[in-house]
């Protein structure tokens, strides 16, 4: 393997799965606990996916697209083939992207899809083009691996944004607060590590400070500060899980301006310093995960 697929392959991890007599069994976290989101698409036969006590039945075609919480995993039965992806949230979030159009992948990517007995001959077709793109690459890595997985995992995205209905649903037309949600998240990921005040979000949205408000508690019954720092707690438990960064180095990524003020603001949103979130978090790695990996789905 050549030092830049190691690279990528920190990021993600792929099986071609073929026919053979026998049931197998894939870990969707492929050992590594960084892995936020796994895909499936099965080609042929069936299988079923394991998320706690959670299971989905798949019947090819089908694709899926999950969270992966600590032990799931895929079971394959005898005659089928397809292919897996186990995915980290830092390259789902470069797939999905930063633009305008952008919204509806990342809005996507938090979210379960599960299509069964796909009748669109097509996209199954460039999608396989996809997996099996991504699986090559993750092999041998070359220039710009980086780019050429995250192009992939796009079209990828899309598919499975087109194939779930939300497509239809976005072009029904989502009310005017939906649509300001919607928006004011996507500013959130893109300036959470800029602390911007709720008064700038909503200058941003072309709306004032109390009508921004009136819309979060409405609709998600959360003001727009304990939105922004349910995320922002969620990406400090992620760091220290997950990374090897120092709780200095995660404070500073967060854009905290001292590791004081971040220790603070982590115990009053988790009720345990940073340091000992991250020993119980490798003495109970499980109970943990499931909330490192939380996300904020309640966002439209």
């Amino acid at each position: 393997m050549t030092p830049v697929a190691q690279r990528i392959n920190a990021h993600a991890a792929a099986h071609r799965i073929d026919t053979t007599l026998d049931t197998r069994r894939y870990a969707l976290a492929n050992g590594r606990h960084d892995t936020a989101r796994a895909a499936v698409l099965l080609l042929s036969g069936s299988a079923s996916i394991s998320l706690d006590k959670d299971s989905i039945e798949l019947a090819a075609p089908a694709l899926a697209w999950v969270n992966v919480p600590p032990q799931s995993h895929l079971r394959v039965s005898a005659g089928s083939s397809g292919y897996l992806l186990s995915l980290s949230d830092v390259l789902v979030k470069e797939a999905a992207g930063q633009g305008a159009e952008s919204v509806p992948l990342r809005y996507l990517a938090d979210r379960r899809v599960v299509q069964n007995r796909l009748d669109a001959a097509e996209a199954v077709q460039e999608m396989s083009a996809s997996f099996r793109s991504i699986e090559r690459e993750l092999k041998l890595g070359g220039k710009a691996s980086w780019s050429y997985l995250t192009a992939h995992l796009t079209l990828i995205l899309i598919h499975c944004w087109r194939l779930s209905g939300l497509e239809d649903v976005s072009q029904q037309g989502h009310s005017t607060n939906s649509t300001l949600l919607m928006r004011f998240r996507h500013l959130a990921e893109l300036h959470l590590r800029e602390h911007w005040k709720i008064a700038r979000y909503a200058a941003e949205l072309g709306i004032s400070h109390d009508r921004l408000h009136d819309i979060c508690v409405r609709t998600l019954k959360r003001t727009p500060l304990e939105l922004l720092h349910d995320r922002l707690t969620h990406e400090a438990c992620l760091r220290l899980v997950r990374s090897g960064l120092t709780i200095e180095q995660v404070a500073a990524d967060l854009g905290f301006r001292s590791t004081t003020h971040f220790s603070r603001f982590f115990r009053l949103r988790t009720g345990l310093t940073p340091a000992r979130y991250r020993l119980e978090a490798k003495q109970q790695l499980s109970r943990h995960e499931a909330l490192a990996i939380r996300n904020y789905a309640d966002w439209p």
